[in-house]
């Protein structure tokens, strides 16, 4: 397995937001220190939830302070970006970091964010689609003509082309059904992640991924391959006692969870588009249901090192190839996710290379 560190950057009560990314950009070099393999980056806007704004700044942030790690992007939010300045942008950071970045992409889900950006939140996945598209050409062609629904241009030659050749590897956030066939379908590995509830989503999640790699035709070696790739992200924490793990992360993850309902459903659901309210109103309903004990029992990844290791060994079985260590949330003071780090880069990881 690889192992990665996930950084949201998130701003929690009690740090500033100077001391919040000087913090995370420090853990970020701690990570590479510590033998990981790779830091993801992650793009959200206009909430405490995370101040990861600009994912290829901090992916050149990231490339200027390392020298070995992956860095990978889970995800940039394409309905938000020019694919002509997201391709010149991403190349640059390619070259920055001598070919060390994988460009993850989502279509997003918060409607604020989309209100934010006046980009109708009906027509995320088309902007999807057609951005994505127009990117891969503009990387592996010299000059591209496109008249797309939303986009157009002619004879655009974007400069420089990224060093990894055609381009970085791609992978996509899949959080829905469709999400998790058209990534098969793209021959890309799929990213995950593993926020409330037990790890049997993960289960549902590759067994339609690998049915859609079958039916479009892919050899068993392929299918094997692009598992190899697949990323689960998920809170982890590493103390020398299980008990200790626990009380450390309480305070920490439950303002998280409060946070994350905040960045998912909206103040009020009546004002989104009416095909998007159903899907809102039953993700309200499951979050209403999630509480510390259940989150123990079936999600978080919290204790001493044997106990962590269990969890991801469990993760192994079910052929996850990458774990995206999200080891800084809600507010854990640095100290803390040093030494979880520690732990986890000392006695877990060894169990698993």
């Amino acid at each position: 397995m690889r192992f990665g560190t996930f950084f949201f950057f998130q701003a929690a009560p009690g740090l500033t937001h100077q001391q919040v990314i000087d913090q995370e950009l420090e853990q970020i070099e701690w990570s590479e220190e510590l033998g990981f393999d790779e830091v993801w980056l992650t793009e959200h806007h206009f909430i405490e939830y995370g101040l990861a704004v600009d994912p290829a700044t901090l992916a050149a942030a990231a490339a200027s302070r390392t020298r070995r790690v992956r860095i990978g992007l889970a995800a940039a939010i394409l309905p938000f970006h020019h694919p002509i300045r997201l391709a010149e942008q991403l190349a640059l950071v390619d070259i920055l970091s001598r070919g060390r970045l994988d460009v993850g992409v989502g279509r997003g889900n918060r409607p604020v964010e989309f209100a934010g950006y006046r980009v109708p939140q009906i027509e995320s996945r088309e902007r999807f689609d057609e951005t994505i598209d127009l990117m891969l050409r503009l990387w592996s062609e010299d000059r591209v003509d496109h008249a797309g629904k939303v986009y157009r241009c002619s004879g655009v030659r974007v400069l420089p082309k990224p060093l990894q050749s055609p381009h970085p590897p791609m992978y996509q956030v899949c959080v829905s059904k469709d999400g998790i066939e058209s990534t098969a379908l793209r021959g890309w590995p799929m990213l995950n992640s593993v926020l409330y509830g037990s790890l049997d989503q993960l289960v549902q999640n590759r067994d339609l991924y690998v049915a859609t790699l079958e039916k479009a035709g892919r050899a068993e070696t392929e299918v094997a391959a692009l598992l190899s790739r697949w990323g689960v992200s998920r809170h982890i924490y590493v103390a020398p006692t299980d008990a200790q793990a626990l009380a450390d992360t309480r305070e920490a993850e439950m303002w998280y969870q409060d946070s994350f309902r905040r960045f998912v459903i909206p103040e009020r659901i009546e004002d989104a588009h009416p095909t998007l309210q159903p899907a809102f109103r039953a993700m309200a309903e499951r979050l209403s249901r999630v509480t510390w004990e259940g989150l123990v029992a079936e999600t978080l990844a919290f204790g001493s090192p044997e106990t962590v290791a269990r969890h991801i060994e469990r993760m192994r079985q079910l052929g996850v190839g990458q774990v995206l260590c999200w080891m800084n949330f809600g507010g854990l003071p640095h100290r803390l996710v040093r030494r979880s780090m520690e732990l986890f880069a000392r006695e877990v990881m060894p169990r698993f290379l």
